[in-house]
């Protein structure tokens, strides 16, 4: 099978444990052991019985998982290996080869390049900054056809941070529902509301509305590779049937960990320990642009992304390849998401990394000012 490269995953499997200084994490810096289990339930998780448990994630942790959706039961949920599993299992699932795929624009290209493998044809609706990255649903019911399976669509926005306004959202699923296709929203930064808003979701606004999300970006867990989808009953089990090909199933140590982090009061403390990681995160990059003429940033609403446009006489993947190779810092490049000249700079992790790494970014911007 013929597939593209994934130059977003790919670049940072190569260097991101490589360089001095990694920017290019979209979510907050990483919890701990000790924050999910208290010093006196440690003999719990040393004896926990690591055979293969419960393949489609026991019935505590997809409670656990439904408890954070509304109108969600543990039927709906499907646990993964992470959220690019539950999406790659949603694709699977819902389009054969000959089928049509609308994707929305800047977005986490892991579908578009999967879809395209699978033979599904791929239509890019683009987000435009002059609408707030919101999409226009004129534009994206000019893309839908009679082979459209499913349009789909990251909220809050990678790379952009931005969120879905409600009644824009709401909007989309009615016009999904109208045209009879499926709405695939990958959620993997709900929770990360910055200014402490109410985590919104897609999921519960249509019959044909199906959203994924995960532990890596918000809660800072990407070390237990944990994630799921919130979709009817009859899909969940479809999507089951075609995880018995991938990785069957989650193991039961990163199950019970995960259960353990969306029970309160644990899932609220970290979400609010995220809160103020990312919102001091965001205050610095916005201190470091100020009077940098030529150089602007998308106001991120959530997630620890800086997505922010250069003025340098250089596209972005250079810009990211000697950046990397001559300070050691590593931010992502705009290409890898279709917007040229602009890099995505992760504002989520450790204080010192990211003030050092923005001086450095300073450094390198004016030794190729014109």
């Amino acid at each position: 099978m013929k597939i593209d490269t994934f130059l977003l995953e790919r670049s940072q499997t190569l260097y991101e444990n490589e360089v001095e200084i990694n920017l290019t994490e979209s979510g907050v810096h990483h919890a701990t052991m000790a924050d999910l289990v208290p010093p006196d339930e440690m003999d719990a998780i040393r004896d926990l019985p690591l055979g293969y448990g419960y393949t489609d994630g026991t019935p505590a942790l997809r409670q656990a998982v439904a408890d954070w959706y509304p109108a969600s039961s543990a039927e709906n949920v499907l646990i993964a290996n992470g959220t690019s599993e539950a999406n790659m299992l949603a694709l699977m699932s819902l389009a054969d080869p000959g089928d049509h795929m609308v994707m929305l624009t800047p977005n986490f290209m892991q579908l578009d390049g999967l879809a395209r493998a699978l033979g599904v044809e791929v239509t890019r609706v683009p987000l435009r900054p002059e609408n707030g990255w919101q999409p226009d649903m004129d534009d994206v019911r000019a893309a839908i056809g009679p082979a459209t399976k499913l349009v789909t669509l990251c909220d809050p926005n990678n790379p952009t941070g931005v969120l879905m306004r409600g009644e824009t959202r709401r909007a989309q699923a009615a016009l999904t529902e109208e045209a009879g296709v499926w709405l695939l929203v990958d959620e993997i930064y709900r929770g990360s509301e910055i200014d402490g808003r109410p985590p919104a979701t897609a999921w519960g606004l249509g019959r044909k509305v199906i959203a994924t999300g995960g532990l890596a970006k918000s809660f800072g867990l990407p070390g237990l590779r944990m994630g799921w989808c919130i979709a009817p009953p009859d899909l969940v089990t479809r999507m089951h049937e075609r995880q018995d090909y991938t990785t069957i199933g989650t193991g039961p140590l990163a199950q019970e960990l995960s259960r353990r982090a969306l029970t309160n009061p644990v899932r609220d403390r970290l979400l609010a320990r995220g809160r103020q990681i990312l919102s001091a995160g965001r205050g610095r990059v916005e201190d470091w642009l100020r009077g940098r003429n030529g150089w602007s940033l998308v106001q991120p609403e959530a997630s620890g992304m800086a997505f922010v446009a250069y003025d340098l006489d250089m596209d972005s993947e250079r810009f990211v390849h000697e950046l990397r190779d001559r300070t050691g810092v590593f931010v992502c490049a705009g290409d890898w998401f279709g917007i040229p000249r602009h890099i995505r700079i992760g504002f989520g992790v450790d204080r010192s990394d990211l003030d050092m790494g923005l001086e450095r970014i300073d450094a390198f911007a004016k030794s190729h000012a014109g």
